[in-house]
């Protein structure tokens, strides 16, 4: 791919330092913000996972009360949202009349799959319909990759919203304990091979190529 102007995924303010607020002991701590919250939330994701992370947990890790983190995120949902975005926020496109439509398209389908997947747990970025700035844009962005293959706005929504099921889908059996292969029973061998496939990360890829397949005029 040739060197092109790069689009930045990312719907956040410039980086600012933030000023300093002084506790009646003498010390100091930086204001409780949204960026600082999903800072915070993505350590302890790491650390203990989706299921683990409470908004008690994180309370105390930016050492404030549980009430002054509500005033911030409305829930667990909204938090995993917030760090998800913020992940999604540092993926790099080339602009979207680069190139051709579908080179982009995937390009952006796989980032942002590749991006959710490096924290287990932040499917629910994309399961809702209150998305947050940067996962707007991805969806913006590669809406316009189908109109640019010739569909009409509505044609393109409607050929989007196919790739964003199946996306859901891939993160679903990925972060799924329910879809990993075990052992069992000989009757149970044939499942086993196919729970095998479904999690082998090129059955997505030909989905997603066999669907494109149909918007690509030399097909």
């Amino acid at each position: 791919m040739t060197s092109r102007t790069r689009t930045k995924m990312t719907g956040s303010a410039p980086k600012t330092k933030r000023p300093k607020v002084t506790e009646s002991n003498g010390e100091q701590r930086v204001p409780l913000d949204r960026k600082l919250i999903a800072s915070k939330a993505m350590e302890l994701l790491q650390e203990v996972g989706a299921e683990k992370l409470t908004m008690r947990a994180l309370a105390g890790r930016l050492n404030v009360s549980a009430m002054a983190l509500y005033h911030h995120v409305e829930d667990k949902d909204e938090l995993l949202r917030l760090v998800g975005d913020d992940i999604l926020g540092n993926i790099e496109l080339p602009g979207p009349e680069s190139a051709p439509w579908r080179e982009l398209f995937t390009l952006a389908v796989q980032s942002s799959v590749d991006a959710l997947l490096s924290l287990p747990g932040l499917g629910a970025v994309l399961l809702t319909s209150k998305l947050l700035p940067n996962a707007r844009n991805l969806v913006l962005y590669s809406i316009r990759q189908f109109e640019r293959a010739g569909l009409t706005h509505a044609e393109a929504q409607t050929a989007y919203a196919g790739v964003h099921q199946l996306v859901l889908g891939r993160l679903f059996v990925e972060e799924s304990k329910n879809f990993i292969p075990r052992s069992g029973p000989a009757g149970d061998n044939e499942i086993s091979r196919y729970i095998a496939t479904l999690r082998d990360r090129q059955s997505f890829e030909i989905a997603l190529s066999a669907l494109l397949d149909r918007y690509s005029s030399d097909v």
